[in-house]
């Protein structure tokens, strides 16, 4: 027994030993071959004027083991030609490590500049280029920036009017409520578009590898302005749970049936893209973007047969319509800015949501100026301020009614008893 359990262990020690062995031989074989050097930009952002010089670093981070050369791709139609560089021992041995790529612009525009190495096995390189904007005049983003203020400020503003009539009124009688409801969706969807392009990384990389030579449209203001109609939207349906409003006013079941909808169809392009490869995080945002198009696109027609319905525009705000329509048409201005800054047109396409935003507020808003300049000029919400007053009146007489008879009945007449 003690023999046989000698044994055993003896082959036990020999197999350990054994295995132990073959991998110190495998270890010591084996030569696990270092990384190739990594060569890179020194930036990836370069923004100057037309006409002038740009400079951009090209580095390695160590020697490589060879020799290769580096030529440049972009559009030769914004920048001069920029000769390829031969990476290589200077006649004293000596390996650079850095050079220096001097970029001309002849024409205002955007650019890739994309460098690409002869030999891959000699370097590794990743995300090796630089976006290249040449502006014309640097005040046309000063003035665009200014504008783009000026424009959320008219739009902000707008909302004030309708809140301050509804509370002077201490009524929303010609208010229509599915606006409200849509106005609120829509600007939600807006404002989590416009943060999505403008502070999260991911998002715009994504947006730099679609349109890599496009202007971002998305600006500090266009967070700041949904972000403040949406409260102010809230302070509307606040003031319409507590305000004096017509029986039949109410949010109708064709607009609770789209915005379900349109609510649902964001909720579902939100769990595809977070549970799987089929969307990006961009295309959730194209698409709260799309929802806000196609809301806007509807918010105004039920504003509009209200006023059709009531012959009045008494119960919507006509400065709302001005300051609305004011907004509309610089943020259109701001963005053909920025595109000719920069000829590039093509970018003016890429934000569809302030593209149909502004183009539509315009169109809408016309209506709006006919109804209140040409229609109904003038005109008071006769119907319902006399169903209103009648209703009251009605409650009025049939309480002084009550009290009278109740009054008769406490305290009756003497000469009843003569």
């Amino acid at each position: 027994m003690m023999r046989g359990l000698i044994f055993l262990s003896s082959i036990i020690a020999v197999t350990i030993f054994a295995r132990d062995t073959d991998g110190e031989t495998n270890t010591a074989g084996s030569t696990t071959p270092s990384p190739l050097p990594e060569l890179s930009f020194s930036t990836q952002e370069l923004d100057f004027l037309i006409h002038s010089t740009a400079e951009v670093n090209l580095t390695l981070s160590r020697e490589p083991d060879a020799c290769f050369n580096v030529t440049f791709s972009y559009n030769k139609d914004v920048l001069d030609e920029v000769d390829p560089i031969y990476i290589c021992k200077t006649e004293e041995g000596v390996f650079p490590l850095s050079w220096t790529v001097v970029l001309n612009s002849t024409k205002n525009g955007k650019t890739v500049f994309t460098a690409e190495p002869s030999n891959d096995s000699a370097v590794q390189y990743e995300d090796l280029f630089v976006r290249v904007s040449v502006m014309l005049d640097p005040a046309i983003n000063i003035g665009a920036d200014v504008l783009g203020w000026v424009y959320t400020i008219a739009w902000d503003v707008s909302f004030l009017p309708q809140i301050y009539r509804n509370w002077k009124r201490k009524s929303v009688v010609g208010l229509a409520f599915d606006f409200l409801t849509l106005n609120f969706i829509g600007f939600f969807s807006y404002m989590m578009y416009n943060i999505g392009n403008l502070w999260i990384p991911e998002i715009q990389n994504e947006f730099h590898s679609r349109h890599p030579t496009s202007v971002m449209q998305v600006r500090l203001n266009d967070v700041i302005f949904p972000l403040y109609a949406l409260l102010c939207t809230a302070i509307q349906i606040v003031q319409c749970i507590f305000y004096e409003r017509d029986p039949n006013q109410r949010v109708s079941m064709t607009c609770r049936v789209i915005s379900g909808l349109l609510v649902l169809s964001e909720i579902i392009v939100l769990i595809i893209a977070a549970s799987s490869e089929l969307l990006e995080w961009l295309d959730l945002l194209l698409w709260f973007s799309y929802v806000k198009i196609s809301i806007t696109c509807i918010k105004y027609i039920p504003q509009l047969y209200m006023n059709y319905k009531v012959k009045s525009t008494e119960g919507w705000s006509i400065w709302q319509v001005i300051l609305d329509c004011t907004g509309g048409s610089l943020s259109l201005v701001q963005m053909f800015m920025l595109a000719a800054n920069y000829d590039d047109w093509h970018s003016v396409l890429t934000d569809p949501a302030k593209l149909g935003l502004g183009l539509l507020s315009i169109f809408f808003n016309i209506f709006f100026f006919m109804q209140h300049c040409c229609l109904y000029r003038g005109a008071k919400i006769s119907q319902q301020d006399q169903g209103l007053k009648s209703r009251k009146s009605s409650a009025s007489s049939n309480s002084s009614k009550s009290s009278v008879e109740l009054k008769g009945i406490v305290n009756p007449d003497h000469e009843a008893h003569l």
